[in-house]
């Protein structure tokens, strides 16, 4: 009797199974399924289906050791969230699902109702989580609003507030499904500006179509809903922009903009950040403002952090000593999100007790400022200027090839050449990167090169291999490094048409390709927070070039020479455009401007070069009103009138900042160009040296001085920039002619590289060397001519040319960084 009913029940077990298996897979019997430890289904967590479609599941059966269990029995299970209900899915044993039902021959999905399936995987009587699956009808259309239940209070929302928002899902009907679809997916247009964490409201957990979204970075973006295929129209969400930007120097508070201190030592800066809703909402400056930190001169004062969403900043004093202004601001496209054109904000002067008063008034924030003027001075007692190493290239090779340039570092001392390094192209200028001091470019119209001093046997890089194209290789002449020290500008007139390359020396981006058809860039400058860099041409065109906008070109004269960016870099000073004048071009562009006019000066001739000063005056209350920035700009001028000789000019640049202001729904972003308030034209210094043709000029010792060093005159001039005067340290030699020359930040050295003896005809030079010029013992130390002292004490740099070929001389110099 025992044993008979304990068949029967197991023919019951079988018969009462057997209609499971609509919702209850199996596959094969395996004996492979022992030593099952986890299960793993696919796909996991939460999705949505609409009814009448499939969806494939899978999964994994492991082991103790995380190893896969092949040939595992692994059932499908699937279940109704609502005990009350069915299931409204269907699964067959291959893990094929069906929001409603299979046929027997599991190949036909019919549709069924809505609801919510809970499906799982079992091996071995091992169970994977659970997946919940959300069968709805078909979602048409998401509209995102607002969940408040309290009006929102504006257009944006300053960092760190919070909002509610929901998508409603309608089917085709226009019927609210939202209870059906599950959890929506909600993602934006533009990174950075918001973060969203799904909602689900106290005491109504059925509530999945909720996100709560928390400002983050100012800018402004599109938020979207999406389930099932289906995505909302874009629904416009902003973090309210910066307005405004304020300084301090850390343990100055409001007491000054400048600051001496000793090389190797760091200045503190504290930066005031305000959005749009100052003077609106609670007046309080933001806590984590994600500001761009600049300098006007790496060499001399450099962030190592530029980018920081931390209050204040420190700026290290390099070994250069000198002057630079340090800022910081609002760029693109790390803040201001999503504005175009780009919306930069650069750092403002301010005080509380100015009339008429600040349109933002933060609270404590009695005085701040539009950037730090920074005087480094040697830690020694005497001061000691640093001993500075300059490397010396030719260009005589001509390209031709196989004649490999020389390449060498030249020091004061005993044995002043100490290293040597062959370059394969014919060099035709070098500059040294600004940060990584051991890197120098070299370009070539065959390609860019670079080499890394640093090391005891320094390398030849190219950027090709290939000398051809030019794209590739990058050929011509190095106009400009970004302050940072990542982007080289080449200017290619070997090509046709002419071309502009951008170099990322970090090796990580493919170079730009600017084409500037019948054109050549002259000149080149990268705003000191990287945001734009501006590239003059011949024809009259200023190319205004950003990884945050699109190419754009602005007219100007024919006639530019120079350009170099303000102390607060929101705009650069031009010269040459128009002829004899110096003009303000903002940093920022208005939609189909890439660069405004803010204002211009006339000068007494076209300067050939622009120099303006690191020294920032105290801006001061002036009968209730804060004085602006004000700016010396120093002007080289050639020649004019009854004068004969070059000049120096003294202009004077006095600008502010007007804050973005609060915007009106659906009004356009648009950026604040700085106002000139003033920009005036001072006196004007003889030179007494006829009209010069310049190798080198350069404003040193914190502006203290400007160094010229120019073709046939034997002398390094120096023009004292306090009481006017120019006076001259001979360069030792008869006839000696400077083809090349550069100067340490500070001024006490200077490295020229002349022809010192002409040959017959005039033209050929028949010997060349370095001179070392000590501008604080007013001598010329020593003259160094090449040696290769690795062959035979060769003195001709040209290697491969013959016994019969020319000699060929230094006539490219460039100081190494300290």
């Amino acid at each position: 009797m025992h044993r008979c009913c304990s068949g029967f029940l197991l023919l019951l077990a079988i018969i009462f199974a057997l209609p499971l298996t609509g919702c209850l897979g199996k596959s094969s019997n395996n004996n492979g399924s022992t030593g099952v430890e986890s299960v793993s289904l696919s796909p996991t967590g939460t999705f949505s289906l609409d009814i009448g479609t499939t969806q494939v599941f899978s999964a994994t059966a492991r082991n103790a050791n995380g190893g896969t269990v092949l040939g595992a029995d692994i059932q499908f299970i699937v279940q109704s969230a609502d005990p009350n209900s069915a299931a409204p899915l269907s699964i067959a044993s291959n893990g094929n699902a069906c929001a409603g039902t299979w046929d027997a021959s599991f190949a036909i999905c019919s549709p069924g109702s809505s609801g919510v399936a809970l499906v799982s995987a079992v091996s071995n009587g091992v169970s994977s989580a659970q997946t919940t699956v959300y069968v709805h009808q078909h979602v048409a259309s998401i509209q995102i609003q607002s969940a408040e239940t309290q009006p929102q209070p504006y257009d944006c929302f300053s960092q760190g507030q919070t909002w509610v928002y929901q998508g409603t899902a309608y089917s085709s009907n226009n019927v609210d499904i939202s209870d059906t679809v599950g959890p929506l997916n909600w993602s934006f247009s533009s990174i950075g500006v918001v973060t969203t964490t799904p909602f689900v409201p106290p005491q109504q957990p059925k509530v999945l179509n909720q996100v709560q979204t928390t400002a983050k970075s100012p800018g402004i973006t599109q938020i979207f809903a999406s389930i099932s295929g289906t995505t909302s129209t874009p629904f416009p969400y902003s973090t309210c922009l910066i307005q405004a930007v304020y300084l301090q120097i850390a343990g100055q508070s409001e007491a000054g903009n400048s600051v001496t201190v000793n090389n190797g030592g760091a200045v503190s800066v504290t930066a005031i950040a305000v959005d749009s809703l100052c003077g609106i909402a609670n007046q309080t400056p933001l806590s984590n403002p994600p500001l761009t930190w600049s300098t006007t001169d790496p060499e001399v004062m450099a962030f190592s952090t530029t980018a920081s969403t931390a209050l204040s900043n420190s700026a290290t004093a390099r070994n250069n000593l000198g002057g630079a202004t340090i800022t910081a601001s609002c760029t693109p496209p790390s803040c201001n999100i999503g504005v175009l054109p780009g919306a930069p904000v650069y750092a403002s002067n301010y005080d509380v007790n100015a009339s008429p008063a600040p349109k933002c008034q933060p609270v404590g924030l009695v005085k701040g400022y539009g950037a730090i003027s920074v005087d480094v001075i040697s830690s020694t007692i005497p001061p000691t200027p640093p001993t500075y190493t300059a490397w010396a290239a030719t260009t005589s090779c001509q390209n031709v090839p196989g004649c490999s340039s020389a390449l060498f570092a030249v020091t004061p001392g005993t044995t002043p050449i100490s290293t040597i390094v062959g370059l394969p192209r014919t060099p035709n200028s070098l500059l040294f990167n600004h940060l990584a001091a051991s890197r120098l470019y070299i370009g070539s119209n065959q390609g860019l090169m670079y080499v890394d001093v640093g090391g005891a046997n320094p390398t030849v890089n190219v950027v090709s291999n290939q000398t051809t194209p030019c794209n590739v290789s990058l050929c011509g002449k190095v106009l400009t490094i970004s302050n940072d020290g990542k982007l080289v500008v080449i200017s290619d007139t070997i090509s046709t048409p002419s071309q502009v390359y951008i170099y990322n020396g970090s090796g990580s981006a493919t170079p730009i390709d600017l084409i500037v058809p019948g054109e050549s860039a002259v000149a080149a400058a990268f705003s000191p927070d990287q945001l734009k860099v501006f590239i003059l041409t011949n024809t009259g065109n200023m190319y205004v070039y950003s990884t945050v906008d699109a190419l754009s070109s602005v007219p100007i004269a024919t006639s530019v020479t120079d350009v170099k960016f303000a102390a607060d870099g929101s705009f650069a000073y031009i010269s040459g455009t128009p002829a004899s004048s110096v003009s303000g071009y903002s940093t920022c562009g208005l939609p189909n401007v890439a660069s405004t006019n803010i204002g211009t000066v006339t000068t007494s001739t076209t300067p050939s070069a622009i120099f303006p000063s690191p020294v920032l005056p105290l801006p001061v209350l002036q009968g209730g009103t804060l004085l602006p920035t004000q700016q010396s700009i120093l002007a080289l001028e050639p020649p004019t009138g009854s004068n004969a000789n070059s000049s120096i000019e003294f202009l004077t640049a006095e600008f502010s900042q007007d804050p973005l202001l609060y915007q009106l729904p659906g009004a356009p972003l648009n950026c604040n160009p700085p106002t000139m308030n003033s920009f005036t034209r001072g006196p004007l210094f003889n030179l007494g040296q006829g009209e010069l043709t310049p190798v080198f000029q350069g404003l040193v010792d914190d502006g203290a001085e400007l160094i010229i060093v120019a073709r046939k005159v034997g002398a390094v001039l120096v023009f004292n920039v306090a009481n006017g005067t120019t006076s001259s340290i001979p360069l030792v030699g008869n006839g000696t002619d400077p083809l090349s020359a550069d100067a340490s930040t500070d001024g006490s050295q200077v490295y020229v590289a002349t022809c010192d003896q002409y040959a017959q005809d005039g033209v050929t030079c028949a010997a060349g060397s370095v001179h070392i010029v000590d501008t604080i013992s007013q001598g010329d130390l020593q003259q160094v001519p090449y040696v290769n002292i690795n062959n035979d004490n060769d003195t001709n740099m040209c290697n491969n040319q013959g016994g019969t070929a020319t000699v060929c001389f230094p006539n490219l110099i460039a100081i190494r960084p300290q």
